[in-house]
């Protein structure tokens, strides 16, 4: 079999983590511009810029957090975190495969298996993904249309967004893929 299937199933996968890591650790989940001045903000901190590209951040204080921002800050975190191991799994059988180590590999006991668990895996952080993205869009549109305020969504919450059917077609290469290479094996 051809390892270039694996190769971008893994690639692909890889995105997707590195758009979760971005995604939680960026400012822009929020953006408010009044005049010459620009508000955003993000899980972890708060901007204020003006025109000429100068900002200032300060690290939201938890007791200020409202419960969808703690929680969207946990869904984000416990992506990242399983995704990562995941995403890190998947190197190393990939890198078995390549090497020929594949076989002294305990990947080859439960192969099939595991693939799928980790195609799954992916799946599941694209949902706490979601679920993070989601409540915080709800609840901050809420929030600001009851006061009056303009707001848009920033990069941020985009890339969580667009992280998600990435995740999902990540799942999907790894599971198709490295079954297929298990079967070769």
């Amino acid at each position: 079999m051809s390892l270039v299937g694996p190769i971008s199933s893994v690639v692909v996968a890889g995105v997707a983590v590195l758009f979760y890591i971005v995604s939680t650790a960026t400012n822009y989940w929020v953006v408010i511009s009044a005049s010459s001045v620009k508000t955003y903000y993000g899980l972890w901190e708060l901007c204020i810029g003006n025109d000429l590209g100068v900002s200032v951040c300060a690290t939201l204080p938890d007791s200020t957090l409202k419960g969808y921002m703690k929680a969207a800050r946990g869904l984000m975190l416990l992506a990242v975190i399983i995704a990562g191991v995941s995403w890190i799994l998947a190197m190393v059988a990939l890198i078995g495969k390549v090497t020929g180590r594949a076989q002294h590999s305990p990947f080859t006991y439960f192969s099939k298996r595991f693939f799928t668990i980790n195609g799954l895996i992916f799946c599941v952080t694209g949902l706490l993904v979601l679920i993070g993205t989601s409540v915080y869009a709800g609840e901050t549109k809420k929030e600001y249309s009851e006061v009056g305020v303009d707001y848009s969504f920033g990069y941020s919450i985009i890339l969580g967004w667009v992280s998600i059917p990435l995740g999902v077609v990540a799942a999907a290469m790894l599971t198709y893929y490295f079954r297929a290479m298990s079967d070769d094996a």
